[in-house]
């Protein structure tokens, strides 16, 4: 028997993109500077903010939680940004400055509710996305 059979797991159930449409309560596990091509020009390298959200309360047949990413630019004050629309969602509409002391580990010690849809690309494919991502109300 092989090392990863030992000591692995390997899950055979796969998940539809109707499955992990819904709502979820989410700690941010994190968000990276990455490279990716540019949408107006594939030969130009950008960029990005990756947010990676993990649910806190749903799980997956092997108990694992579900693992959601979402892509913006680093940009944020237009109204259309993919960023400014997350974190107006997130905490508010922010002034510049509190946009330069946002602190990330103040985002990751927070629960989000995070609001999964089904988009479909021109060839017809479907696949999720995150739609929203709202603080999580706490009862008084």
């Amino acid at each position: 028997m092989g090392f990863f059979a030992q000591h692995g797991k390997l899950s055979v159930k796969k998940y539809s993109v109707e499955e992990l449409q819904g709502t979820y309560i989410c700690a941010l596990i994190d968000c990276e500077v990455v490279q990716v091509k540019s949408f107006s020009d594939p030969n130009v390298i950008v960029p990005n903010f990756k947010w990676i959200f993990e649910s806190t309360e749903k799980r997956d047949y092997d108990g694992q939680p579900f693992r959601f990413t979402t892509y913006t630019r680093t940009y944020y004050g237009n109204d259309n940004a993919n960023l400014t629309i997350l974190l107006d969602g997130m905490v508010g509409r922010m002034t510049s400055e509190q946009f330069q002391d946002l602190d990330l580990d103040v985002l990751k010690a927070k629960q989000w509710q995070v609001v999964v849809g089904i988009r479909h690309k021109s060839n017809y494919e479907i696949f999720n996305v995150i739609e929203t991502v709202n603080p999580v109300k706490e009862l008084a």
